[in-house]
C-alpha cells in the first residue's frame, strides 16, 4: 500500500512539473513573439515612405550624408549673358559662383566670336570686384548682316566684324577663366554649357539686389524679351523693303 501511494505521489509530481515546464515555454514563445511584432512596428512606423536617390547619398562611417545639392536654374541678362550657378562651389560669406558665357541669341546677332581681349584687370576696384557695366573683355566677332532687299523681296547679305562687349549688370570678382576660350574663341565659346568664358563671385546683397531690379531674367522672362526683340526686327525689316 505505501508503495502505490508513493508511485502515484510521484506521477501526480511529474505532471505538475511538465505542465508547468510546457506552460513556461508557451510564456517565452509569446514574449518573443510580441517582442518581435513591436519591433515590426517600430520600424514600421520610423521607416521612410520613399527611398532617395542612391547619388543624393554618401555613406560615411554608419551615417548617410547628403552631398548634391538641387543645380540652382541659369540666369539671364538682357544683352544676352547667360549665367549659370556654380553649386560645387560654395563661400564661406554666402557669395553666389557662376559661369558666364553667351546665349544662342547673342550668336544669332553677331554671328562667331573669333577672338577674345580680355580688358577686366584694369578696372579691378579695391574689393577685388568690377563695377557694374564695366567690360570683362572684348569679343571680335565675324558673322553676316542682312543690307538690303531686291525687287523680289529677297534679302541681301554681306559679311560684317566687329567688337562686342562682355558685361554684367552688377559688380563681380572673376575668379577663374577658361583658357579654352582664350586660345581658340572659335571652337570654344558656344551657346553650350562647356562655352563659358569666365567664373565670377557675387556677393549675396548684390544677387539679391540684381533680382530685386530685374537685372537679371529667369529664363521665361528672358525668352519673352527675345520675341518681343524678334518681333520688331521682323516688322523693321518689312517697313524696308521697297
Amino acid at each position: 500500500t505505501n508503495l502505490a501511494g508513493a508511485s502515484s505521489t510521484t506521477a501526480v509530481a511529474m505532471s505538475a512539473a511538465l505542465f508547468l515546464a510546457r506552460r513556461a515555454s508557451s510564456a517565452a514563445s509569446s514574449a518573443s513573439t510580441s517582442a518581435r511584432g513591436a519591433l515590426a512596428s517600430h520600424f514600421a512606423a520610423t521607416a521612410p515612405t520613399e527611398r532617395a536617390p542612391r547619388h543624393l547619398y554618401l555613406r560615411q562611417g554608419a551615417r548617410l550624408m547628403a552631398t548634391d545639392a538641387p543645380a540652382m536654374p541659369p540666369m539671364y541678362t538682357s544683352t544676352h549673358e547667360i549665367l549659370r550657378p556654380d553649386t560645387s562651389m560654395k563661400p564661406p560669406d554666402g557669395s553666389v559662383v557662376m559661369t558666364v558665357g553667351l546665349t544662342p541669341r547673342a550668336f544669332d546677332l553677331i554671328g562667331d566670336v573669333r577672338h577674345v581681349e580680355q580688358t577686366f584687370r584694369h578696372f579691378v576696384d579695391i574689393r577685388g570686384e568690377i563695377p557694374d557695366g564695366v567690360p570683362l573683355c572684348m569679343l571680335h566677332w565675324e558673322g553676316f548682316k542682312r543690307t538690303a532687299s531686291d525687287e523680289l523681296y529677297h534679302a541681301q547679305w554681306a559679311n560684317a566684324t566687329g567688337d562686342r562687349p562682355l558685361t554684367l549688370p552688377f559688380a563681380a570678382a572673376v575668379v577663374a577663366v577658361n583658357q579654352s576660350a582664350i586660345s581658340d574663341a572659335y571652337k570654344t565659346i558656344t551657346g553650350e554649357e562647356s562655352g563659358w568664358i569666365y567664373k565670377v563671385r557675387a556677393r549675396p546683397e548684390t544677387m539679391e539686389t540684381a533680382r530685386k531690379l530685374r537685372l537679371v531674367m529667369s529664363e521665361e522672362e528672358y525668352n519673352a524679351m527675345c520675341d518681343r526683340q524678334e518681333e520688331a526686327e521682323d516688322a523693321e525689316a518689312s517697313r524696308s523693303y521697297p
